[in-house]
């Protein structure tokens, strides 16, 4: 498999281009990129479907947190709003096999 295109994220995240445009998303999938290449092996030659779809959840995380700048959701009016989590444990699963442990 290869990296996922700009075209494949914007169909999986089902967000259309009025709403976020090329360039943004673009942006975002080049930021995710870097952060999975920081973090795991994701050799060009040999990039496996889990870190294919690791991507592409990292890039609707990104893109659904967006306009959410101090990581808050307000439930309701009776309860405190609702932190978000600083990560995602189904991008763990997915990248675990391919992520790099540091050594020191």
């Amino acid at each position: 498999m290869v990296p996922p295109t700009l075209t494949e994220v914007r169909d999986w995240i089902q967000v259309p281009a009025s709403v976020l445009p090329d360039e943004q998303l673009q942006n975002v999938l080049d930021a995710e990129s870097v952060l999975q290449a920081a973090y795991c092996n994701t050799d060009d030659a040999v990039y496996p479907a889990n870190l294919h779809q690791a991507l592409l959840r990292r890039c609707a995380c990104a893109v659904a947190k967006r306009n959410l700048p101090l990581g808050y959701v307000a439930t309701d009016f009776e309860f405190a709003p609702t932190r978000l989590l600083a990560y995602d444990p189904e991008i763990e699963r997915l990248e675990a096999p391919d992520r790099w442990i540091p050594v020191a």
